[in-house]
């Protein structure tokens, strides 16, 4: 169990002198493309996990999340609604977003998957992505620290008992959903909003 704990150790040290030297970067002025190329990343990628930027609404800075968030927050709130539960699952959406997304509206919605597809048996194959994106982020290549700045979009598959449903929750900064779908599994990237 020690050489678990000493890999571990050095995983994070590592981590944390590539974040070191990417802030070593920026500070010379490195551009992003830049930083992302030498990573072997795209430069949305390369920001996005080692970027900061300042909320233009607060005033504060916002920096990467941890993407097992937004993960275990999709899982959530599609049990809130599969159960009926109304308070648990509007708590769970931006205040702003919940005019958009009225209870009634994500309620019919979800019904209609019921009568289409029948009880939800489980949920499934959940994973984080960019908008628009319908593959996981290679946590690997691109977020190998599991941590993402701006709006992720959490997706999931809603098995039920005559079929299946794709779920998808766009999450803010702060992990208050701002965006809800249930789609069919086929759907392209380029039919997505979100």
């Amino acid at each position: 169990m020690d050489n678990l704990l000493r890999a571990l150790n050095a995983l994070q040290d590592a981590e944390q002198n590539l974040a070191n030297a990417v802030a070593a970067e920026r500070a010379l002025g490195k551009s992003w493309a830049d930083i992302g190329r030498r990573l072997g990343i795209t430069r949305q990628a390369a920001f996005k996990r080692f970027g900061t930027t300042t909320n233009i609404l607060t005033g504060e800075q916002m920096t990467p999340r941890n993407l097992n968030e937004p993960k275990r927050l999709t899982e959530q709130f599609f049990t809130h609604v599969s159960r009926g539960e109304e308070e648990l699952a509007m708590g769970m959406i931006h205040p702003t977003a919940r005019k958009e997304l009225p209870w009634t509206d994500i309620a019919e919605v979800w019904n209609q998957c019921l009568t289409e597809f029948g009880s939800l048996e489980s949920i499934t194959k959940t994973y984080v992505t960019y908008p628009g994106g319908i593959s996981p982020l290679n946590e690997l290549s691109e977020m190998s620290d599991g941590k993402l700045l701006g709006i992720a979009v959490g997706v999931t598959a809603l098995r039920q008992e005559a079929g299946e449903v794709m779920g998808r929750v766009a999450f803010d900064q702060d992990n208050a959903i701002v965006g809800v779908l249930y789609l069919p599994t086929d759907t392209k990237a380029a039919d997505l909003p979100f």
